[in-house]
């Protein structure tokens, strides 16, 4: 069975559930964010190609005005004084120029600095009689809308000569001059922030950018350098740039009139702020949905497998023989009433096993007791005959000594009072016994050690004679060489023990575990003195108790009881 087999199932189902509701989510949430960032691209580049036509409108009208003058027959008269009649046809002239001037100065709400210089004259007519209109010096070159920039003002600029490419050779008698002060830029671009636009500035590769009065110049700043990669075969685009954690669009037109681009950025970070709160709480509670899930899985694998585990767990030890087996740890709800059923089973089986262990075991008395009553023809035959020898032998006290230790040896067998005699009286039968088969072999010898303490012990009624017996029938019967049998009983860590070793002709391994198999097999078809041995002590004094075996340090094989102290539970 899986450890986390209904867990990781509900896990599962949970991330079915949620998986496909979350790629709808994502799906959406992307969709939406690609319309809305097509729509922003739309309108900033409508907001941005409408005000860049504005400002070529401008410097285009104002191309035109230079043109008309450049054409007009009296601003060029003017450039040939000799040829006028009279000073008042002069001055006439002069005032209609003047006149013409301020008129196409005064057009349009931006206005321009209009003059007109003739050179060998040294006369001047402009639309603004401020000393600082025009520059001290002019360009030595006719200019279309050229920059300039000194210690008191920023202006475009335009120059054309009369007649045209004259001024290299220091014949031009008229020039047509067209000024236009940054300041108004600056003003049309605050104007047009204030519209709802972003941040517009003016920009030129190797020129210092014309800002509005509001601009943010540390941002626009950190945009320059990025603006230098603008492909100059582009009129128009955007790119996306990056400051601050925040992703901004950046848009470009290019003015074909003054060949500078008009730049403004929207920072679509912020304007998908909502979009990306909206996702972020979404997560948030898909993320709390499935850890409450996970909990809940969690609680129900804790409160429902756990449980069922442990009971399939002690119902497969029950079904092993291991009757004592109980469910701990009760939980509550409905598994603790089948906790409860499942340990009165358990208890139930377990006094009817112990039942029938007792009632094997008397059974097994019953047989003892039978068998005590018949006494074995050919150990009797043997001491008799051996008896019979000694006294036609002449050998009394032998004969003396074999019949006490018969005589002694019967009683205790025979008798059927108390199934339980003191440890010492035990091992006085041992001594008799072990004695008649060294007067009848005399190929053997014997040692019995017991601490004091242990004497008045109780123990089962020959409960060490078969470990003994065994030894007799097994152990000598093809041993050449004089044997030894040492019977040790002591007391360690609560445990009594007694252990019965002999030379004997030695026992590998194999042989020690087959003789085990049979000791400690549950099967009733096999029987020996062994194994009644074992479970005597096993039902009497519990599952630690029983017997032991091994290689003895003496050769031969070692038979151990073990017992606990505790007094005995039958």
């Amino acid at each position: 069975m899986s450890r986390f087999n209904i867990f990781t199932k509900l896990i599962a189902t949970l991330l079915i559930l949620l998986i496909p509701i979350l790629l709808l989510f994502a799906v959406s949430n992307r969709t939406s964010t690609d319309v809305l960032t097509d729509e922003i691209i739309k309108v900033k580049r409508y907001q941005i190609e409408t005000f860049a036509n504005q400002l070529d409108e401008l410097f285009f009208r104002l191309d035109t005005y230079k043109k008309m003058l450049y054409e007009s027959t009296d601003v060029r008269n003017l450039a040939y004084p000799d040829l006028l009649d009279d000073v008042l046809g002069k001055y006439r002239i002069n005032r209609t120029v003047s006149e013409e001037i301020n008129r196409l100065a005064g057009y349009g709400d931006w206005k321009a600095v209009i003059a007109v210089l003739y050179p060998k004259t040294g006369i001047v007519i402009k639309s603004n009689s401020s000393l600082n209109a025009l520059p001290k010096e002019l360009p030595s070159q006719d200019t279309f809308w050229q920059y300039y920039s000194d210690s008191n003002e920023e202006y475009f600029m335009e120059v054309l000569s009369y007649p045209e490419n004259s001024l290299e050779s220091g014949e031009a008698h008229m020039r047509v001059v067209l000024k236009f002060g940054v300041g108004a830029l600056r003003s049309a671009l605050s104007e047009f922030k204030a519209n709802g636009s972003g941040d517009p500035f003016l920009y030129h590769p190797g020129a210092d950018p014309i800002y509005n009065y509001s601009v943010n110049v540390k941002q626009i700043d950190e945009f320059l350098p990025r603006l230098k990669g603008i492909d100059p075969s582009k009129e128009s685009g955007y790119m996306l740039l990056k400051s601050d954690k925040t992703k901004y669009q950046v848009h470009y037109q290019k003015l074909e009139s003054l060949g500078w681009y008009l730049v403004d950025y929207v920072p679509i970070s912020h304007i998908m702020a909502p979009i990306s709160r909206n996702q972020t709480m979404f997560y948030v509670i898909s993320g709390m949905l499935l850890f409450m899930g996970a909990y809940l899985a969690f609680v129900m694998y804790r409160n429902i497998q756990i449980p069922f585990r442990k009971m399939i767990r002690n119902m497969n030890l029950i079904e092993k023989g291991i009757y004592s087996v109980r469910m701990t740890d009760k939980p509550k709800g409905e598994y603790r009433f089948l906790y409860d059923r499942f340990n009165s089973m358990a208890s139930k089986i377990e006094e009817l096993i112990v039942d029938v262990y007792k009632e094997q075991l008397r059974s097994k008395d019953a047989t003892l007791k039978q068998l005590q009553s018949q006494i074995n023809p050919h150990f009797l035959y043997n001491t008799l005959a051996y008896i019979k020898s000694m006294i036609e032998l002449g050998e009394n006290k032998a004969a003396i000594s074999m019949t006490m230790n018969l005589s002694k040896y019967y009683r205790y067998t025979t008798k059927t009072g108390n199934k339980m005699v003191g440890l010492r009286e035990e091992l006085d039968l041992i001594h008799f016994y072990l004695e008649i088969h060294c007067m009848l072999r005399d190929d053997f010898e014997f040692h019995i050690e017991i601490e004091p303490q242990m004497e008045d012990l109780e123990v089962p009624r020959l409960i060490v004679q078969p470990l003994v017996e065994n030894v007799i029938l097994h152990s000598f019967n093809n041993h050449s060489e004089y044997g030894m049998i040492q019977i040790r009983c002591w007391s360690e860590d609560g445990m009594n023990h007694v252990a019965v070793e002999d030379t004997g002709t030695g026992v590998d391994y194999s042989m020690i575990e087959s003789i085990r198999k049979k000791i400690y097999s549950s099967s009733e078809e096999i029987e020996s003195g062994l194994k009644n041995v074992h479970q005597r002590l096993r039902l009497m004094y519990g599952g630690d108790s029983g017997l032991q075996l091994s290689q003895s340090h003496l050769g031969g094989l070692c038979v151990q009881l073990s017992w606990s102290s505790k007094e005995s539970v039958s």
